[in-house]
C-alpha cells in the first residue's frame, strides 16, 4: 500500500525521550486517550506483542528517524521499532549537520504523499494522527496547517494553539490566510504545517545547515509558494516547553543569536522569486519574516541582559539588512523603535511576554495598535 503521510524525526541525543515520540505513532484498532500511554509503556519495556497495532493505518504511515550523527543510544531505542514494524519505521544515517540538514535528508527519503516533521523530544496526539491519515487521503493541497499544543514539562500541563477558519472542509489560497491571519498565525509555525511532498519538492528548496531556528525558514519559504492550503481544527503536534536546556530558553537564545542572522539572511533570498509566489505570496512571505526579524530584537535587545551588547548588535544587523532588503528594512523600522525603546528602559523579557501583550490586545481592540506595534 502506498504510503499517505511520511514523519521525519531529526535525532541527536534523544535517547531519553524517543521511545514516547515513536511510541505515539502506533495507531491501534481501538485507539483511544488512553492507548497512547499503553503503548507507551509496552514499547519501554519492550513487550510490543501487547499492541493492538492496525496493520491497515500503519501501511499508510512511514517514520523515518534521521539519525545526525548522534554519540547516544537514540539509534537503539528506533532500531527496536524498526524490528517490529520494518514496513512503517526506518533510520536513516548521517553525519552530524544539525535539524536542517536531518530534514534535507529525510525529505529525500520521503515516500509519502504529505510530510511532517516532528522533534525527537515531542510526539503526537495518536488519534488525531489517524484521523488526519484518512482526511489526507482525499486532499491534494499544496499544504497543510493545523492546530497543536503545547506541553509544559515544568508545570504538566498543556496550552493550545488552536486555529479558526470559517469551513474546515474546502482549500484556501494564501490571500484567504492574510484576511484570517489572527485566527491560523499558530498553525502558521513548524509545529503547525505539513506539505505536500510533491508540492515541496517541486521547489527544490534546501534548508540551512548547521545552525538552530532553520525551523522559521522551513514554516516560511517554502510555504509562501502555496496555491492551496488545507486547514485541520484537531491538535496533532505535542511540543514539550519547560526545559531550560531547550534552544526556545533565553540563555540559549541569546548564545545562539548568530545562527537566527544566517537564517534571516537566507530566507531573504526568496525575495528573487516573489514573481514565482502565487498571489498573497509575497505579502505572507514579508509578514513572517517580519515575525522572525522581530524575534532578533527581542532575543538582542530585551534577553540580552548586556543591553549595550545587544544594541551593537542590532545596529550592525540593521546596516547589513538595508543594504541587502530594502523591503524588510522599511517594513520593520517601526517595531526596531519600539525595541530599542523597551532596550533603554529595561524592560525585563518577562514583562514584555506577560504584560506587553495585555497592552497590545487592548489597543488592538481599540483601533490603535497599528500606530503602536504592528504584528
Amino acid at each position: 500500500m502506498s504510503k499517505i503521510l511520511s514523519i521525519i524525526i531529526p535525532t541527536y541525543n534523544a535517547e531519553k525521550f524517543l521511545n514516547k515520540g515513536l511510541s505515539s505513532f502506533l495507531i491501534c484498532r481501538n485507539t483511544d486517550e488512553t492507548t497512547a500511554y499503553h503503548n507507551y509503556v509496552s514499547a519501554k519495556d519492550d513487550r510490543f506483542e501487547e499492541i493492538d497495532v492496525d496493520m491497515n493505518m500503519l501501511d499508510k504511515l512511514e517514520i523515518i528517524v534521521v539519525n545526525d550523527g548522534t554519540p547516544d543510544n537514540s539509534v537503539a531505542v528506533a532500531q527496536r521499532f524498526v524490528n517490529w514494524y520494518p514496513g512503517t519505521f526506518k533510520i536513516i544515517n548521517k553525519e552530524n549537520g544539525g535539524h536542517g540538514s536531518a530534514i534535507n535528508t529525510g525529505v529525500e527519503h520521503v515516500s509519502g504523499k504529505y510530510f511532517k516533521v516532528v522533534d525527537a523530544d515531542d510526539w503526537v496526539d495518536t488519534l488525531a494522527l489517524k484521523h488526519l491519515i484518512n482526511s489526507l487521503e482525499h486532499t491534494e493541497a499544496d499544504a497543510i496547517i493545523q492546530s497543536f499544543r503545547y506541553y509544559d514539562i515544568s508545570k504538566k500541563e498543556y496550552r493550545p494553539a488552536d486555529i479558526k477558519v470559517p469551513d474546515f472542509s474546502i482549500e484556501y489560497g494564501l490571500s484567504d490566510v492574510l484576511n484570517m491571519w489572527d485566527d491560523v498565525y499558530d498553525g502558521l509555525s513548524f509545529h503547525g504545517v505539513a506539505y505536500n511532498t510533491a508540492f515541496y519538492k517541486s521547489l527544490n528548496y534546501s534548508l540551512a545547515e548547521h545552525v538552530f531556528y532553520e525551523d522559521q525558514e522551513y514554516a516560511t519559504v517554502p510555504f509562501s509558494f502555496a496555491e492551496t492550503i488545507r486547514f485541520v481544527e484537531e491538535e496533532l503536534y505535542v511540543y514539550r516547553v519547560g526545559d531550560v536546556n531547550q534552544s526556545v530558553s533565553a540563555a540559549s537564545q541569546v548564545k545562539r543569536l548568530p545562527d537566527l542572522d544566517k537564517v534571516i539572511f537566507k530566507v531573504l533570498e526568496a525575495e528573487k522569486s516573489f514573481d514565482k509566489m502565487p498571489e498573497g505570496g509575497k505579502e505572507h512571505f514579508v509578514r513572517k519574516t517580519s515575525g522572525i526579524i522581530t524575534s532578533y530584537y527581542q532575543i538582542a535587545l530585551i534577553k540580552n541582559t548586556d543591553r549595550k551588547n545587544g544594541r551593537s548588535i542590532v545596529e550592525a544587523f540593521n546596516r547589513r539588512l538595508a543594504g541587502e532588503s530594502a523591503l524588510m528594512y522599511d517594513t520593520i523600522q517601526r517595531k526596531y523603535k519600539v525595541f530599542m525603546i523597551f532596550n533603554k528602559l529595561h524592560m525585563s523579557n518577562k514583562f514584555y511576554e506577560n504584560q506587553f501583550s495585555k497592552i497590545l490586545a487592548f489597543f488592538k481592540k481599540a483601533g490603535g495598535v497599528e500606530n503602536l506595534y504592528r504584528k
